[in-house]
């Protein structure tokens, strides 16, 4: 992987929904876990975040946790102060991957003098030929997992990959990361599926 500076990590969240089309999250949870239960929920210890995401600042830290009180408030969930009392715990950490984008492009039919129709002078078509490009780009992904502490397992996981590019302003940052946070937890806590309840 190529070398990411500790300031190019620290907006890789705020990248996620800067391309033309915007990202959707993915998620999957466990069917057994009752998410009604869920009222309250705190976060894992601190240092283990940044063990999780040693190249993230602090700084990014902070907005995705106020991105996700503010996500969960809306959905009636409360924040615990005191980790032992809380429904869940909420984990969180930044991945990145390089990756290809390979494109081909068919450049189209040449003409030419005398290529194949008939014998003699004459108009006729060449082979085309096609054109091949090749582009490196990082992808980052924001995954948020929501933890029974009972049994300290991940009950529930959300995330959100896109390519990575620069967002020039604090403000830029700030919203692409609620935004990123916003889309994950959008369908949290899960719909218990009726089928499956029966």
């Amino acid at each position: 992987m190529k070398a990411i500076t500790l300031f190019f990590v620290g907006v890789i969240l705020a990248a996620l929904s800067a391309c033309t089309s915007l990202p959707s999250a993915e998620t999957d949870w466990d069917q057994k876990f009752d998410f009604t239960k869920v009222k309250t929920y705190s976060f894992i210890d601190r240092e283990k975040l940044r063990s999780m995401t040693p190249l993230t600042d602090d700084i990014t830290r902070n907005r995705i946790e106020n991105a996700i009180e503010k996500k969960m408030a809306a959905q009636g969930i409360t924040f615990e102060k005191d980790r032992s009392k809380a429904d869940t715990l909420v984990s969180y950490h930044v991945t990145t991957k390089d990756k290809q984008d390979i494109q081909t492009y068919n450049v189209g039919v040449n003409h030419c003098w005398n290529c194949g129709w008939g014998r003699g002078m004459g108009m006729g078509m060449g082979v085309g030929t096609t054109d091949v490009r090749v582009k490196d780009y990082t992808e980052g992904t924001l995954i948020i997992d929501m933890i029974d502490p009972s049994i300290n397992e991940a009950v529930w996981r959300g995330q959100l990959s896109a390519k990575i590019s620069n967002l020039k302003t604090q403000q830029e940052r700030i919203d692409a990361i609620n935004y990123a946070v916003d889309t994950i937890l959008q369908t949290y806590p899960p719909v218990p599926d009726a089928a499956a309840a029966k």
